[in-house]
């Protein structure tokens, strides 16, 4: 490999630019998490000069895989984005490719349907699965987005950090320029894995857009019709939130052999404590290292994962640009000791239930996820969820009465932002926030959701499938109609 490439590759740990911005790419995406990544790989694997531009010190985007190292054991912890169903052929198919082991992510591999409460309406059955190492441990999503960009880079394609696009001009030459800060780059094609806020930011590219087009990526709307949310059910909160807490005893394991499931039964509807914090356990989710089954185990417990309003672990955010927060050390005991009474609190019937004395030591770590809802710094996403049942507050509010868009239709949506300018077609658009379907077929956010839309962005520019996408997937979910699927394509 030449020196610059593997220079390059260093950047995905240092986070550091070391290298100019260069004055032209074949082929570029903006934005390194699965859209940006998969579309210059499709790209590179067919011989193009692919350029990637990264605003941040690291990759990944919503995907963010933390790695730690307690003593002399190391953990990751997936703050956003963590898992898969095989059913997902983006991105299950390129796991495949690119040969990385994976595991159930529930250790009794239910179907994935199971595991998903009303009024979720999950369509995947293939049991829900993760990344993991040659030890069996949680390696962390963002491996695969690392695996593309190692394919990618050893074959001549480029990555920029902290790349801070600032506006982005469609030109009469029908090449496109990126500005970054103070410096320009020409390409011929470019796709924007870009959320919403800094999408709009671009100025010259929304001064060419439809006033149409720029009202549909204005629109963010959550309908709850009380058929599927009974009243006070359900808070869409001011950030979607994760939080592990670090045990050197992993009392689930070691005294309630409880590795399994939720606490309570749907924990992203947590349990409302004394203490101010709210708790809802997925017992198998962190990571946990054991001298032998359910005996000597330490490692961190999912305490937290949903949208309700709380500061506690919300509070943890350095800023709005990092939502990686861990609290430690000294000064952080009187908070830990208040969220080990909460845990203790939430979880007390397990242990009258089983006779087991409760433990008294606090965790020694909490590490947290914050990703905003309001449209500041890094965001969870912010879609367009709406509901022709009677029973939405305000009346039916089907997608052009959420939107205020007359006539518009789910195709229209898509369709409007997968190719936003209307006389450049090489100029794409792919990120979770830009989904628009009914709640009632709500499953969740999924880089499968970007995936699609870079893959039908390559199809628009005249990719086709590759040999190693399962067909069947491609023609429903790229090419043709599925009924009961959220995208329809005609």
């Amino acid at each position: 490999m030449a020196l610059f490439q593997l220079i390059q590759l260093l950047l995905l740990s240092t986070g550091e630019s070391v290298a100019p911005l260069p004055e032209f790419c074949e082929v570029s995406a903006v934005g390194a998490g699965w859209a940006g990544v998969y579309f210059a790989f499709r790209q590179a694997l067919t011989g193009k000069k692919v350029c990637i531009f990264e605003g941040t010190d690291r990759i990944g985007g919503r995907t963010y895989s933390h790695r730690m190292d307690i003593g002399d054991e190391t953990f990751t912890l997936d703050v956003g984005a963590y898992r898969f169903s095989p059913d997902m052929h983006l991105p299950g198919d390129v796991i495949k490719l690119l040969g990385f082991k994976t595991a159930c992510y529930e250790p009794n591999c239910p179907p994935a349907s199971q595991e998903f409460p009303e009024p979720f309406h999950f369509n995947y059955t293939a049991p829900l699965r993760r990344i993991v190492d040659a030890e069996g441990m949680p390696a962390g999503y963002v491996t695969a987005i690392r695996g593309m960009l190692d394919q990618i880079l050893a074959s001549g394609g480029q990555l920029f950090m902290e790349a801070n696009l600032t506006d982005v001009q469609a030109l009469h030459s029908q090449e496109v320029r990126l500005v970054f800060d103070t410096r320009a780059v020409l390409t011929k094609s470019v796709l924007l894995n870009l959320p919403r806020a800094p999408f709009l930011s671009l100025q010259s590219l929304r001064s060419d857009l439809p006033e149409r087009t720029v009202q549909m990526a204005n629109c963010v709307k959550f309908d709850v019709p009380t058929k599927f949310f009974p009243p006070g059910s359900f808070t869409l909160g001011k950030s979607l939130t994760k939080a592990y807490a670090y045990y050197a005893d992993a009392w689930w394991h070691n005294h309630l052999n409880q590795t399994v499931g939720q606490w309570p039964e749907n924990a992203f509807e947590p349990v409302n404590t004394s203490e101010g914090i709210p708790i809802g356990i997925h017992w198998n989710d962190g990571p946990v290292r054991c001298n032998a089954p359910l005996q000597g185990c330490r490692g961190f417990l999912e305490v937290f994962y949903s949208t309700t309003n709380e500061d506690f672990f919300e509070d943890l955010r350095p800023s709005d640009l990092q939502p990686l927060g861990i609290l430690k050390g000294k000064a952080a005991e009187a908070k830990l000791q208040r969220l080990h009474a909460a845990v203790m609190e939430a979880t007390k019937p397990l242990f009258q239930k089983k006779s087991v004395a409760q433990p008294k030591e606090p965790p020694s770590m909490l590490v947290v996820g914050v990703w905003d809802r309001t449209g500041h710094g890094f965001t969870a996403p912010t879609k367009v969820y709406y509901s022709k049942d009677e029973t939405t507050p305000g009346g039916p509010d089907p997608l052009e009465k959420a939107c205020g868009v007359p006539g518009l239709t789910d195709k229209e949506y898509r369709d409007s932002l997968l190719f936003p300018h209307p006389d450049h077609k090489q100029i794409m658009l792919a990120n979770n926030d830009w989904v628009a379907q009914p709640v009632e077929k709500m499953f969740g956010d999924w880089a499968e959701e970007s995936l699609l839309q870079a893959e039908r962005a390559l199809h628009g520019s005249g990719l086709g499938r590759p040999a190693w996408l399962d067909e069947d997937y491609y023609n429903r979910k790229v090419l043709g109609i599925a009924e009961g699927d959220i995208v329809t394509m005609v």
